[in-house]
């Protein structure tokens, strides 16, 4: 017990910091992404204000708005290319960049200009077209290009010649990508930190959950041994007086109420034992023949209520589970049918192999009964102890609303699964145990 507590505290706390450190870095990841595409942007927009050069630190504008520095002026790598409607070169400016020669200007304006216009013979004619139609964003963008990165932009001059600035960013783009890494890096030394701090401190933290638990435990088995013994002689005088010849209403009353404490005290301590053990050895049990021994004694109780009573169980069928927890589990849901089954109503057990021939593999059982009253009502509170759809305690039905805690905990033991399912046509509740 102690050690699943802390395996889903260390589990839960290491989710929730994974998930702010992932949005933290997702954030960063965008704003610094955002910001680079900006200022490269900036950048190339102030070498086509600029003739292709880029402006002293004295007339470039204000650095909070354009989010590039006074010394970008002497930082930045780039070049233009100058050519006339025709795509003949008029003038390459390659002076601020080092590893870029004329030639390389030339294959670099082409290469982007073919990878812009796929259509068509000639993409520096549909270039020519495209900026003559006012579409002059098919020769904006990004460009890689033997293993470095450039921003580029264009545009038409007064005398109908096209300027084409290209701004190096390889150097900035390695950089932001560098910051990545380190992030990301350090993101998950943070992670792994805290992670062994969170196993470290999970016994403390969890200690004192652990033992209020064990306190509610010895107050549960005390209290149920303490009571035994008082219920045992009330029980005891009850039956002296009757046989005594005092048989009454009187104490007829006292002792059912007797018989119901006597068995809230044996669930009590079954749920108390249920929650001391750790999962249960699972090993080859015949289901059938379980199911159908604890399936018969109900029936004369259901029948002598007036009420159906069909049972239909499949032979032969073998899980791996526990044969005490198979047959409480049969015990509690044919119980909790009949209890709570409407007059005149019927109770359905049924046994089943899920999958066919060599495929298969597991049962289902499912235990059904009448229910009028239950459209709209929350099933899955129906497992919670001492929950009763019948808030005011009406006593006729019977029962503490902790049959179906116990069955639920007997699934969590034996790997199953439990589920309550209503049919609105038929007006009939189903529980439905799955083993796998």
């Amino acid at each position: 017990m102690l050690a699943r507590l802390r395996i889903r505290f260390v589990s839960m706390a290491a989710l929730a910091l994974t998930i702010c450190l992932t949005l933290v870095m997702a954030i960063v990841f965008f704003l610094t992404d955002e910001g680079f595409e900006r200022q490269m942007n900036t950048a190339v927009n102030m070498l086509l204000a600029n003739n292709g050069e880029m402006p002293l630190p004295d007339v470039m504008p204000d650095p909070g708005i354009s989010k590039i520095s006074e010394e970008f002026s002497f930082e930045a790598r780039y070049f233009s290319v100058v050519t006339d409607k025709d795509g003949e070169v008029i003038r390459i400016n390659t002076e601020q960049v080092h590893a870029i020669d004329e030639e390389g200007a030339k294959d670099i304006v082409d290469a982007v200009a073919n990878e812009r216009f796929m259509y068509g013979d000639d993409p520096i004619t549909a270039f020519f077209e495209a900026i003559a139609g006012g579409d002059s964003n098919k020769f904006k963008g990004r460009f890689h290009y033997r293993g470095n990165i450039y921003y580029y932009d264009s545009k038409v001059l007064p005398d109908g010649s096209v300027m084409r600035v290209f701004v190096d960013a390889t150097s900035r783009f390695m950089i932001v990508h560098q910051i990545y890494y380190y992030m990301f890096i350090v993101c998950v030394s943070i992670l792994l930190i805290f992670s062994l701090l969170f196993i470290f401190l999970s016994e403390r933290i969890t200690e004192p959950f652990i033992k209020n638990q064990e306190k509610q435990k010895r107050f549960i088995t005390n209290a149920s041994h303490e009571l035994k013994t008082p219920l045992t002689v009330i029980s005891a005088n009850i039956e002296m007086i009757e046989m005594t010849g005092n048989k009454s209403k009187w104490t007829e009353s006292t002792s059912r109420q007797v018989k119901k404490l006597s068995q809230l005290v044996s669930n009590l301590v079954t749920l108390s034992k249920l929650d001391e053990k750790d999962e249960l050895i699972l090993t080859d049990v015949e289901a059938s023949k379980i199911v159908s021994e604890q399936a018969e004694p109900f029936t004369a109780v259901i029948e002598s209520a007036g009420k159906t009573y069909e049972k239909d169980i499949a032979e032969g069928i073998v899980i791996k589970s526990e044969a005490r927890g198979v047959q409480e589990l049969t015990s509690i849901l044919l119980d909790n049918a009949q209890k709570y089954c409407d007059d005149n109503g019927r109770v359905v057990i049924k046994l089943e192999q899920l999958g066919k021939g060599t495929k298969a593999k597991g049962a289902r059982l499912t235990v059904t009964n009448s229910y009028t009253d239950g459209a709209g009502v929350d099933y899955n509170r129906f497992f919670e102890r001492f929950y009763r759809e019948d808030t005011s305690h009406n006593s006729k039905k019977g029962g503490f609303g902790i049959g179906l805690s116990i069955a639920q905990e007997i699934c969590n033991k034996l790997g199953a699964k439990i589920q309550a399912l209503y049919n609105k046509q038929t007006k009939e509740i189903t529980f439905s145990v799955t083993f796998r």
